[in-house]
């Protein structure tokens, strides 16, 4: 027998590195024990925060298991959490504005413009979220100036249908005319693993904006729409509580509505491969109270000619949020079209 000394650096299964190496954390080793010296086997049980870890040393070698101890309430919550998607995707394309070439014989819709050479091109730039941050109003009200055009659907390019190729994704894009651009949302984007690596190689110019919420307000909104669509399908849906908070207290993080509102954590992975002075952020809050204060700054940062005023927005009681006025004009000519478009359906439901 003999006694021996270490100060353990674990990762989930590793070959044991130097004190410090990256992407580890340490555990203190509480407790020693020798076994079968001659097999050149040692184990030690380490135990801190709930984590087991078992060290094998064979030869020149050593070995880290580590296995944690769950607790029956963190078990429940894991079983919990097993029955509920959180991961679907909720098309809100239905709430999007109709464009003027839809109205048919509409105001609007009874001019005939003159034929114009369009074209299609690739993004110039994308709203990559947050979910329930309110990306398909700040979508259809930038949409509203007369520069930008944009792709009615989430395209869900850069993290579901990659695979398809630029050619696919470039099909998504409405056809523009001389000096405007499009535009296209998918706010899974922000907090899916890999979709900035996948838009810098597409496109590294790619202008990106997020728009953000009190991270408490846009996570009861991102269960709420999953309950929402639950209980339409004549299902049951746990409380918010059961589903964010462990039977301890503490705060669930595996839960995906939770870990979609650490905005920090997504940020350091854009920030890592797109310079800061690419990404704009809009405050949801603030653009919720005055649309028009956060498009102007949207507008700068696309050089866009600054067109959506206080005067293009009207507040809907109703709905508890505002509308826009989208002023259509014809070079060369006096007419002019005012259209009202407002969100519709889903957007302005009712919280539980």
């Amino acid at each position: 027998m003999f006694s021996w000394d270490l100060t353990l650096v674990w990762c989930v299964v590793m070959v044991v590195q130097p004190q410090g190496a990256s992407g580890c954390k340490k555990a203190e080793v509480i407790s020693r024990e020798v076994i079968e010296e001659e097999k050149g086997v040692v184990e030690l049980e380490v135990i801190q925060d709930n984590i087991n870890v078992t060290v094998d040393i064979m030869s020149n070698n050593v070995e880290v298991e580590v296995s944690e101890n769950k607790t029956e309430s963190e078990l429940v919550d894991e079983e919990l959490l097993s029955t509920v998607d959180e991961t679907e995707d909720d098309d809100d394309s239905q709430d999007a504005f109709a464009d003027i070439e839809d109205e048919g014989e509409g105001v609007c819709g009874e001019r005939e413009f003159p034929e114009k050479p369009r074209k299609k091109v690739l993004p110039s730039a994308v709203i990559i979220g947050t979910k329930k941050g309110g990306t398909r109003a700040l979508l259809e009200f930038l949409n509203m100036h007369s520069q930008v055009r944009r792709s009615k659907h989430e395209t869900h390019f850069y993290d579901k249908n990659f695979a398809n190729g630029t050619a696919w994704y470039l099909e998504q894009m409405p056809e523009i005319l001389e000096g405007q651009i499009s535009l296209e949302k998918t706010p899974g984007y922000f907090h899916t693993p890999g979709v900035p690596q996948k838009i810098f190689s597409t496109k590294n110019d790619t202008k990106l904006i997020l728009i953000v919420r009190n991270p408490v307000s846009r996570l009861i909104s991102d269960y709420n729409q999953f309950r929402s669509n639950t209980l339409s399908r004549n299902m049951s849906y746990p409380p918010l509580e059961e589903l964010v908070l462990k039977k301890s207290g503490d705060i669930l993080s595996t839960y995906p509505p939770v870990q979609r509102s650490i905005y920090h954590l997504h940020m350091q992975k854009w920030l890592s491969i797109f310079p800061r002075q690419q990404i704009m952020v809009i405050d949801g809050d603030n653009f919720i109270q005055k649309p028009w204060a956060e498009l102007e700054k949207v507008e700068k940062f696309l050089d866009l000619s600054l067109e959506l005023a206080e005067d293009n927005f009207h507040f809907n009681a109703t709905k508890g949020f505002f509308c826009g006025h989208q002023v259509i004009t014809q070079p060369d000519s006096e007419w002019s079209c005012t259209r009202t478009k407002c969100l519709s359906k889903s957007k302005g439901r009712e919280q539980p």
